[in-house]
């Protein structure tokens, strides 16, 4: 332990200590604030898009990797500053609305930035339209209506006025549409009229007329 026990040199101590603490405010500065970037992908109807892979990027070099939450959303933390990108891929059902361009967001990032990057994607599930008339070739409604696929049934719907019915978002696969008969419209002898062997692609849209036979019961 020292003691000091001279004023006069108690004076140059002190005097020393301020000179040092001047000296580290000079040499120490605030520290870097780092950027954040938040990316959002939606459908057309506002919908977001889950599981979309998405990558950050400058220039050829990788930075970080990132999966698209159920609401679509994804957030990249500590972004330095710099010439910056954003990509995007497409998934199994869902891909850029405009491509290729739709699939990267270029930017420039300075220090405490908050970025916010917009993707737009579109469904490319397919879908089937199915249109049940008479023997007039009339519309029909009031009778239920099933899609199927070789798992069963998979959606079952009532014909409307129009006897229009739209199946839409559908996996690739192969389906069948069965018209179901009903106390009023039996549909004899099966009960039913079906059609299969509804192949159903990317982006591929069907439409199906059935033509009932007359009621009978």
């Amino acid at each position: 332990m020292i003691r000091i026990s001279s004023p006069r040199l108690c004076r140059a101590v002190t005097l020393v200590s301020l000179v040092v603490a001047a000296g580290c405010d000079a040499v120490f500065t605030p520290p870097f604030t780092y950027a954040a970037v938040e990316v959002s992908v939606t459908l057309p109807d506002g919908a977001g898009v889950p599981d979309v892979p998405l990558v950050l990027y400058s220039g050829t070099r990788h930075l970080a990797y990132a999966s698209t939450d159920a609401s679509g959303a994804a957030h990249f933390d500590f972004v330095a500053e710099g010439p910056t990108g954003v990509g995007a891929s497409s998934t199994l059902f869902f891909r850029a609305a405009e491509h290729p361009d739709g699939y990267y967001r270029t930017f420039s990032v300075s220090e405490g930035d908050q970025i916010q990057v917009a993707f737009n994607f579109e469904d490319s599930r397919g879908s089937i339209r199915v249109q049940v008339v008479d023997q007039m070739f009339q519309p029909v409604s009031g009778l239920d209506v099933e899609l199927y696929t070789s798992l069963g049934v998979q959606v079952r719907e009532t014909l409307p006025a129009s006897g229009s019915l739209l199946f839409s978002k559908l996996s690739p696969a192969d389906y069948g549409v069965r018209v179901l008969g009903s106390v009023t419209c039996p549909l004899l002898p099966a009960g039913f009229v079906y059609r299969d062997g509804l192949g159903v692609g990317v982006q591929q849209d069907l439409s199906v007329e059935i033509v009932l036979p007359p009621c009978s019961g």
